[in-house]
């Protein structure tokens, strides 16, 4: 067996299924799509070349596309500084408190066993303003008569749709941190408790460390999936109130399926694209440094 393992063609012969559902599920798809960004084109009739005025449009006659991209990463801003520092508080008192972790970790990561869909519906009842279980909760400290659209203001909107995708995964980048934190030697824990560190030292100078690759993973993660998000503010929203929370991945749905305007949707999705790879290549070099300040 372990003969046949070492033979690079045998190797091959079990990696080739897998690399023909790759590369039709991912490379094919995103080739034409860059293909077809280049063309106007409806579906009904056949493609005719554009070049370049597609990307050109976006950015210059779109008054929509400026508010879904900035609309965009103020989902990625807001997801990032939600779930990172949550997922890592809870990591840590979870893995210094023994007592019912395992419990409260199962808790904790239900969510992320749910359907995107279940759990936008499922907080699309908690913000409504009359059966609302948070409007409800906010009646009984006194506030008799509070109603309150969380959904339809403008104000609200997205960093209500933000909180409930928080919600769901930050049970999800704990357990990566609690994973990674049981590679931790707890000599050296022992060690840094005997010398006189306190929890607030040995988190910040051991533990963090240690989780640097894993903060790293699950900042591109969190990055890459909000700069993709759909899902959640197509069933919550909608991209309402007047585009407060439209994104560039239902804005690119609107033009593609909507208006059936096919080049210019994968126009929206070749930038997309373009962004995901560009925030993971920053984000990467963000956490080298890190890691390199920190001897590792």
């Amino acid at each position: 067996m372990e003969k046949m393992l070492r033979d690079k063609r045998v190797l091959a012969l079990f990696l080739l299924p897998v690399l023909l559902v790759y590369s039709v599920v991912i490379p094919i798809p995103l080739i034409v799509s860059v293909f077809l960004s280049f063309f106007d084109w409806n579906l009904l009739k056949a493609p005719i070349w554009i070049g370049f005025k597609n990307f050109i449009n976006l950015f210059t006659n779109d008054f929509i596309f400026k508010k879904a991209i900035v609309n965009t990463f103020y989902y990625m801003g807001v997801s990032v500084l939600l779930q990172l520092p949550m997922a890592f508080l809870l990591a840590n008192l979870l893995y210094f408190k023994k007592r019912g972790s395992d419990f409260f970790r199962n808790i904790i990561y239900l969510p992320v066993t749910f359907s995107g869909v279940a759990v936008s519906l499922m907080w699309y009842f908690i913000y409504h303003p009359s059966v609302g279980l948070l409007n409800q909760a906010i009646r009984l400290f006194g506030a008799k008569d509070f109603s309150f659209a969380w959904l339809s203001e403008s104000s609200t909107a997205m960093f209500a749709v933000v909180m409930s995708v928080a919600w769901q995964w930050t049970g999800y980048h704990m357990v990566l941190y609690i994973a990674g934190m049981t590679s931790i030697s707890q000599e050296i824990i022992e060690s840094a408790r005997i010398d006189g560190a306190n929890i607030l030292q040995i988190v910040r100078h051991i533990v963090f460390p240690f989780l640097i690759p894993m903060i790293s993973v699950s900042s591109v993660l969190i990055t890459t999936s909000s700069l993709r998000s759909f899902d959640s503010v197509y069933i919550m929203t909608q991209g309402g109130p007047n585009h407060a929370t439209e994104v560039l991945a239902s804005h690119m749905y609107v033009k593609s399926f909507a208006q059936l305007k096919y080049g210019y949707g994968s126009s929206i999705g070749v930038l997309l694209f373009v962004l995901c790879v560009v925030a993971t290549i920053i984000i990467g070099k963000i956490f080298s440094a890190i890691g390199e300040k920190n001897g590792q």
